[in-house]
């Protein structure tokens, strides 16, 4: 009986170190992770991506979902996240040459485009004027940090300007 117990226990232990070993190798390599806060609330996100089009008309775009409810919408029709977008400096030919740059963030206007929107957040956010750093660059990984002003627009199209910040981890990868 105490073999039994023994083995059972070593079974277990091997499944779970198996198992933790397994998410380990699989789970950071589809996405980075980030946070934004914005009136003391912060909001975490995951599967960070950043996508680059360097080149003629170059462009950048951070994109992530949130961790929670991530598939309640922000507002009616619009999936909750960030999308932090703008043009990329001429200099910018491959992701090494990111590190150290500091992008505006635009904001389209259009609606369905939003900079950033999360539920419960009473509308979405447009950059007024905002700036993304790209602290650092480690293979297919860009470390950045962002602040600045954005224009949460209710249903009505109004709402307070009001200063938010993140940082995270985006993993790179190049628009074809």
């Amino acid at each position: 009986m105490r073999v039994t117990k023994v083995t059972l226990a070593t079974i277990v232990l091997g499944c779970l170190a198996a198992a933790c070993a397994g998410r380990a190798s699989s789970g950071p390599r589809s996405g980075g992770t980030a946070h934004l806060s914005l009136d003391g609330t912060t909001y975490e996100l995951t599967s960070v991506t950043m996508v680059i089009s360097p080149g003629d008309e170059a462009w950048f775009r951070i994109e992530g979902l949130p961790v929670d409810n991530p598939h309640q919408d922000c507002v009616p029709g619009l999936a909750g996240g960030i999308g932090l977008y703008g043009n990329l400096p001429a200099a910018v030919r491959e992701a090494n040459d990111l590190a150290g740059k500091r992008l505006r963030i635009q904001f389209s206007g259009d609606g369905d485009d939003a900079n950033f929107c999360f539920a419960g957040m009473g509308g979405l956010a447009g950059a007024e004027e905002a700036w993304v750093t790209i602290d650092s660059v480690n293979e297919d990984r860009a470390a950045f940090s962002m602040t600045g002003t954005f224009k949460i627009y209710d249903d009505r199209g109004e709402g307070p300007v009001k200063t938010a910040s993140a940082s995270g981890i985006a993993v790179l990868r190049k628009d074809s």
